[in-house]
């Protein structure tokens, strides 16, 4: 497969799945800003598992040595502190600018070459 199907195929199916995906963290952010308790704190987490399971369903679970392993396991309870919420909300700020990030350079590129520039060019500057 040449760079360039490669790339179209790579948009097709990423750009509807990082769309679902920003709104999604976007909810469990403001969900977790909330939590006060393990109950409320869980409910916060079921949302991004439920996004993650259904976007392995729409990508194949065998894409990745060991998903359908780690798909029997039942997710770990993570449990309810100040610090596991601030690296949560920490993680998802992170997840939400990629994400903002591979959504604007997938729509405005048209080839690879240029949604690597345009993904250089997202990179903070430190």
């Amino acid at each position: 497969m040449d760079p360039q199907q490669h790339f179209d195929q790579s948009k097709k199916a990423m750009l509807p799945l990082i769309e679902k995906s920003i709104p999604a963290m976007q909810e469990t952010k403001s969900c977790l800003n909330q939590a006060k308790d393990q109950a409320t704190f869980q409910k916060c987490v079921e949302i991004m598992i439920a996004l993650e399971q259904e976007m392995q369903a729409k990508m194949g679970r065998g894409a990745m040595p060991g998903a359908d392993k780690a798909q029997s396991q039942p997710p770990k309870k993570i449990e309810f502190n100040e610090q596991n919420k601030q690296n949560m909300l920490k993680f998802l700020d992170q997840s939400i600018l990629v994400g903002q990030s591979l959504k604007n350079c997938f729509t405005s590129s048209q080839s690879a070459d240029q949604m690597q520039s345009c993904m250089q060019a997202a990179k903070p500057k430190q």
